[in-house]
C-alpha cells in the first residue's frame, strides 16, 4: 500500500471525472494510459519487478477497485500485470536458462525484453501491453487456434483482447506443430487500420475494432485481425503458451477475489452480513497468499481453487433484496465481473472436481 494508506483514486483524481488531476485529455491517451504513470509511481507493478509479494500486489487492486472508477483500473492493471506481465516473467526466466544457445537471437531477444520491462519501470515512456488468445470458435481450446506464422508472416484473428485499443504491443498466442508460439506484434496507435513501418502498406495487414463491455466499461477491448503481418526471429516471446495459460488465468480468477473485496467495502459499511461475509473473504485470501513464496504457480493457484466468493456474493444479493448473486448487474454493471464464467472457468471447476472425487 502507499505510506499514507490513502486511496489512489482519491489521492490523485479529479471531482467529476475518470482521469487524473491536471490530466489533459485528448483523443491518442486512453483511460488506462492516463493512469499509469500514477501506477507505476504507487508501486502497483513492483510484484513483476520482484520488490514485493503476490499478497501485496492483491491488496492493492482491492484498495483501487473501492471507487467506481477504480474497478476499471484495478482490471486493466490487474489484467496487463497478470497475463502480459506472467508472460514476460516466464519468457525471462526461460530466456535467461538457455542463454547462449544462439548468440546473435540471444542478443536481439534479450534487447526486446529489455525493452518491454522498461513499461513497468519508472522514468520510462508510458507503455502498455496485451494479450490475444481468443478466438472466434475456439472454445477456450488452444489446439483450434488458427493464428499461425507461415514463412515469416503472422495471420489470424483474436476476438477479445482486454487493454487491446490503448496497448502498445500485444503478445499473440499462435498454433504451431510444435505448441503455442507467442509472437510481439507491435501496434500503431495513430489510425484503426495498421501499417508496420518499413514494410508493406497493404491495408488489410491489420484490421481492428475497439469495444467496451456493460462492465467495467472504461477498460477497452480490441478485436484484431492480421493477414501476412511481418514476424522477424526475435518476435518470439515464448515458444509454448501451452500450459501457462492455466496459471494467468488463475491469477485473474483470484485477482477477482481481490476486486470484490474492494468493489464490496462501502456496502460493508452499513450491512453486517456483507461486513463479515467480506472479513472471511478478506482472511482466507490472506492466509492463502501467505503460503506463497514468490511467483504462484498453477499447482498452487489451483489448490485454493474455485475462490470462495459466493458467500460475499449471496450477502450483496440479499442486501438489496435480488433473488440470486446473478442479479447484482441489476444494480451496478460491474457486479457482472463477478458472476460471470466463461467455458474456461467452468473447465477448470470442472477438473477440479474431478481431482477431488
Amino acid at each position: 500500500m502507499n505510506p499514507t494508506n490513502e486511496n489512489l483514486i482519491l489521492k490523485y483524481g479529479e471531482p467529476g471525472s475518470i482521469y487524473p488531476k491536471n490530466f489533459t485529455q485528448s483523443a491518442s491517451v486512453g483511460f488506462y494510459r492516463s493512469w499509469k504513470p500514477i501506477l507505476i509511481q504507487e508501486g502497483y507493478y513492483h510484484f513483476l519487478l520482484g520488490f514485493e509479494s503476490y499478497l501485496e500486489f492483491q491488496k492493492k487492486i482491492s484498495s483501487l477497485a473501492e471507487e467506481p472508477v477504480g474497478v476499471s483500473l484495478s482490471l486493466s492493471c490487474m489484467v496487463e500485470v497478470n497475463v502480459a506481465g506472467g508472460i514476460l516473467y516466464h519468457a525471462s526466466r526461460i530466456h535467461k536458462e538457455n542463454h547462449n544457445q544462439d548468440q546473435n537471437r540471444d542478443t536481439l531477444t534479450q534487447e526486446v525484453l529489455h525493452s518491454l520491462w522498461d513499461g513497468f519501470r519508472e522514468g520510462n515512456s508510458t507503455k502498455i501491453f496485451a494479450v490475444g488468445v481468443s478466438e472466434p470458435g475456439w472454445e477456450t481450446k488452444l489446439r483450434k487456434l488458427s493464428s499461425t506464422v507461415r514463412e515469416g508472416k503472422l495471420s489470424g484473428t483474436k476476438s477479445f483482447i482486454t487493454n487491446g485499443a490503448e496497448a502498445d504491443a500485444i503478445f499473440w498466442v499462435t498454433k504451431s506443430e510444435e505448441g503455442n508460439p507467442i509472437y510481439l506484434v507491435q501496434r500503431n496507435q495513430k489510425t484503426n487500420i495498421q501499417n508496420i513501418e518499413g514494410e508493406s502498406k497493404n491495408p488489410n495487414q491489420t484490421i481492428e475494432e475497439s469495444f467496451h463491455t456493460d462492465f467495467t466499461p472504461l477498460v477497452t477491448h480490441l478485436k484484431l485481425k492480421l493477414c501476412e503481418y511481418p514476424i522477424h526471429p526475435e518476435d518470439m516471446i515464448l515458444e509454448n503458451y501451452g500450459k501457462l495459460g492455466m496459471e494467468l488465468r488463475l491469477k485473474e480468477l483470484l485477482s477477482l477475489v481481490s476486486l470484490l473485496i474492494g468493489k464490496s467495502k462501502k456496502v460493508s459499511l452499513e450491512n453486517e452480513s456483507v461486513k463479515v461475509e467480506r472479513e472471511k473473504l478478506t482472511l482466507w485470501r490472506d492466509n492463502f497468499l501467505s503460503q506463497c513464496q514468490g511467483n504462484p504457480d498453477t499447482d498452487f493457484l489451483l489448490s485454493g481453487f474455485p475462490y470462495p466468493t459466493e458467500g460475499l456474493l449471496l450477502a450483496l444479493s440479499q442486501h438489496w433484496n435480488l433473488g440470486s448473486p446473478k442479479d447484482l448487474k441489476s444494480v451496478d454493471s460491474d457486479f457482472q465481473l463477478f458472476v460471470w464464467e466463461d467455458q474456461f472457468t467452468e473447465y477448470l471447476i470442472q477438473k477440479k472436481k474431478r481431482k477431488l472425487s
